[in-house]
């Protein structure tokens, strides 16, 4: 998450003499949290050196309301490292409410080896590790090398596996002017310090203020469809104190002027625009369902078309993507997992025909789900089949496991779906995410959560992926930012039977 990788920042920590720090713990920081303005978590931080070694931790704890329910998501991450920089081994525990996942790394002879754990459940991979790639330490040791003299520019190889397990990302430093800002009414002055991350999900940038001596005021990190995370330094006492959530889901809906007949609707025509700078639309996916128009001012115009669940006219056709990609296990859906395969089979019964089969699991999933929350945070297809609880996440994963293990190629879809009230507003369309199955040479979209097997063209799909390489969060949050800025007008709406597939 960007979020650690800011905490981590090269300016994260006391400036000292980095040849030669002292044995024991030699840093010790304290900081609050604010997303949106509203105090929302803290974190800790600290540095500590035995011997030839120096091991970090930074430990961080938010909550965030969705739709008026709570999220609560903490993270712990360590490392250790040489004195020298060199990695040698790093762990990373993410708890978000229910869902607790594990990472473990070691660096060896120009190798990594990970191991993620989740439900007594593990996945091994292993990597080329980039040379002269640093981590906590490292980075931090290299800032205090370069100082802090303005237009002082610099990049780094970083290693940040819970952005890319597989390489290095570039991270550039620019020194800049000292600057004055207010904190609790309180005037402060720092020297801003600018951290841009190029990562797969595109380039990040974290901003800093540090004293005259290299040591953190005030770190601003953004948040993907939230708005900035400020993480201010401070005492225990004052970073541990009390704290509400701020609300995070209803900052990402998108409003509609007129009412949408889920059930009746067989066809939407949409015009899209978006309020950034250049106001182009961002492309979406083509689906069965959506055909998309861009127009020369950079908006979109869509259909979506109703679709029932039946054998294409076409006949059957081959996957024309690398089939064992929406077939296999991974870190999301672990189709080994006994208590997935049992569901699976008790789900599809003897049922062999692949459109019945689909719609078979649909209902189940959505029967299963018994406890509808949004206090869920992205979890596994593992943790949903034995918990029973979820939203939209996890009836999509949990679906879309069941389906692989039957032997339906799946895959899930990130996106907009129309309610017609919540969470205080009327006709709007808000993130969802729904499951498709690739049968007779298309994709086919179910919606466990909204018990839908013939899904209503009240939607949008943004994304698709097969989680592969992801987990939801990785496929949710950069969708965020996008939903935040876009407006949406409904041009046409037909109603009737839905056209056959």
């Amino acid at each position: 998450m960007a979020s650690l990788v800011a905490l981590r920042a090269p300016v994260w920590g006391t400036p000292l003499d980095v040849d030669s720090p002292p044995e024991g713990r030699f840093n010790d920081d304290w900081a609050e949290i604010y997303i949106s303005g509203a105090k929302s978590g803290f974190a800790h931080s600290t540095m500590t050196r035995d011997g030839g070694r120096i091991h970090t931790t930074t430990d961080m704890k938010l909550r965030v309301g969705r739709a008026g329910q709570t999220v609560e998501l903490g993270i712990v991450q360590e490392t250790t490292e040489m004195l020298s920089g060199l990695p040698l081994k790093f762990s990373s525990t993410m708890d978000m409410s229910t869902a607790k996942m594990v990472t473990r790394g070691t660096v060896e002879k120009g190798r990594v080896t990970i191991v993620t754990s989740q439900f007594g459940m593990e996945q091994t991979q292993t990597f080329g590790f980039p040379e002269g790639a640093l981590m906590t330490w490292g980075a931090f040791r290299e800032s205090i090398k370069r100082g802090f003299k303005p237009g002082t520019e610099y990049t780094v190889s970083m290693y940040a596996p819970e952005l890319r397990m597989d390489g290095a990302l570039s991270a550039k430093t620019t020194i800049g002017d000292w600057e004055e800002f207010t904190h609790r009414g309180k005037p402060l002055r720092g020297q801003k310090v600018t951290l841009v991350m190029q990562s797969p999900i595109g380039s990040v940038e974290m901003l800093s203020w540090v004293d005259e001596n290299g040591e953190p005021l005030k770190a601003k990190v953004p948040m993907p469809g939230i708005g900035d995370m400020d993480v201010v330094t401070t005492d225990q006492a004052t970073a541990l104190a009390a704290f509400l959530p701020p609300e995070v889901f209803m900052t990402t809906v998108v409003k509609v002027d007129r009412e949408i007949d889920r059930d009746r609707a067989s066809r939407i025509r949409y015009r899209i625009t978006c309020r950034t700078p250049e106001g182009r639309v961002p492309d979406l996916p083509p689906t069965a369902m959506q055909e998309a128009y861009r127009r020369p001012d950079g908006s979109v115009e869509l259909t979506v078309t109703k679709r029932s669940p039946s054998p294409s006219a076409d006949g059957a056709a081959k996957l024309l993507l690398e089939e064992g990609e929406y077939l296999c296990s991974n870190l999301m859906m672990n189709t080994d997992d006994a208590v997935l395969r049992e569901l699976a089979s008790q789900a599809a019964g003897e049922e062999k025909d692949a459109y019945a089969l689909a719609d078979r699991l649909r209902r189940f999933v959505t029967e299963y789900v018994t406890a509808k929350t949004m206090n869920i945070g992205f979890a596994t297809a593992n943790e949903v089949a034995r918990t029973k609880e979820g939203d939209c996440s996890e009836h999509a994963v949990l679906l879309a496991a069941l389906g692989r293990i039957r032997g339906l190629p799946s895959r899930v879809v990130a996106g907009l779906a129309y309610a017609p009230f919540f969470g205080g507003q009327d006709h709007i369309f808000g993130y969802h995410m729904w499951t498709q199955f690739w049968i007779d040479g298309r994709w086919v979209d179910l919606d466990a959560a909204l018990r839908e097997s013939a899904c209503s063209p009240a939607r949008i799909a943004l994304a698709t992926s097969s989680l592969k390489d992801a987990g939801l969060a990785d496929l949710s949050l950069p969708l965020l930012t996008t939903i935040g800025a876009l407006n949406l007008q409904i041009l046409e709406m037909d109603t009737g039977p839905s056209p056959s597939r």
